[in-house]
């Protein structure tokens, strides 16, 4: 009887945190996305499903929530309990939101880095009867047409922004920024030749590249696509000081219980390392990039940083430059 109490008394000690992780996961992971169904994060979050749910055991259900830049989708996360079942998988540009808007939380100290799914690719467009082919043609042209060429912006502080801004600066060109919500409609003015500048993500540019409706004169990422070897990246030709890629995080509450990070960054970086899982990453242009949850929160801060500074060098508010 007393070595019955004992260790019913020890069992009452184990904090619960530690009894929780260790029976987690026991039901459905919702995964909330900033992103519409469809877009990038919805691809990247379907393209890990099947290989997290084998992993944990548990369904991985998907929920777009696309809205208010990405604070919809945050708020739907802090609201709910930090156990793991209601996690956040977004962008890179996550870590600037509270230096875009106000926001009733902080983007970076009420959230926990949990993994890294990869890097995403885009491709600097412009019409295909633009004389530019190259980046360094394109700054020539803005040069002979100060105040007649314009770029897509499809949201302020997102890399389609911030990298025409950077030219503007760098070079002293004159270009407009033309606002659309999202880039699916602003690719549209794109095809229609009323835009001429463009960072469109790889996937949704490359097939009207490879049809001749789009010409792409850079890559912005780690390397040429495949599936366009003769278009030059952004550091090949001598701008990978400009670069701002969007990477694809995922984040918990920041009272997740470490043994639950650390759980889910193994299945995430365990499937991260299955070919089926990268053959579909790749067919969205997206590098997988495990990481640990430390290396995470490392990359975050560092870019935090780097892309702050930049925002207030450039001057740039949620509404406009």
């Amino acid at each position: 009887m007393k070595r019955r109490l004992f260790l019913t008394g020890a069992a009452a000690m184990v904090p619960a945190t530690a009894v929780h992780a260790d029976a987690y996961p026991s039901k459905t992971i919702r995964v909330v996305l900033p992103g519409p169904p469809g877009g990038l994060l919805d691809v990247a979050a379907r393209s890990l499903s099947e290989a997290m749910q084998r992993e944990l055991g548990q369904t991985w259900l998907i929920d777009p929530r696309p809205g208010a830049n990405g604070i919809l989708a945050a708020q739907l996360v802090l609201g709910a309990p930090a156990d793991g079942y209601t996690l956040y998988l977004t962008v890179s540009g996550h870590v600037v939101l509270n230096l875009l808007m106000r926001a009733p939380f902080d983007a970076m100290a009420d959230f926990k880095p949990i993994a890294m799914v990869g890097v995403s690719s885009a491709l600097i467009c412009v019409p295909p009867a633009s004389p530019a082919n190259t980046i360094a043609e394109f700054v020539a042209l803005a040069r002979a047409n100060p105040g007649k060429l314009n770029y897509l912006n499809p949201g302020n502080g997102t890399s389609a922004h911030l990298i025409p801004e950077q030219f503007r600066m760098k070079y002293g060109i004159d270009i407009t920024s033309i606002s659309y919500k999202g880039l699916p409609p602003g690719v549209q003015d794109l095809l229609g030749g009323r835009l001429d500048l463009a960072i469109v993500s790889s996937t949704l540019a490359a097939p009207h590249v490879k049809a001749g409706r789009l010409k792409a004169i850079g890559v912005v990422g780690l390397k040429r696509d495949p599936d366009l070897p003769d278009v030059a990246t952004m550091e090949e030709q001598g701008e990978a000081e400009l670069q701002v890629q969007s990477s694809i995080p995922i984040l918990g509450q920041k009272g997740l219980p470490d043994a639950i990070v650390d759980r889910l960054n193994k299945a995430v970086n365990k499937a991260l390392a299955d070919p089926e899982v990268r053959t579909r990453l790749a067919h969205a242009s997206i590098d997988p990039m495990p990481m640990s949850p430390r290396e995470l929160d490392e990359a975050m801060r560092r870019e935090h940083v780097r892309l702050g500074k930049l925002i207030r060098q450039l001057g740039i508010t949620a509404d406009g430059v």
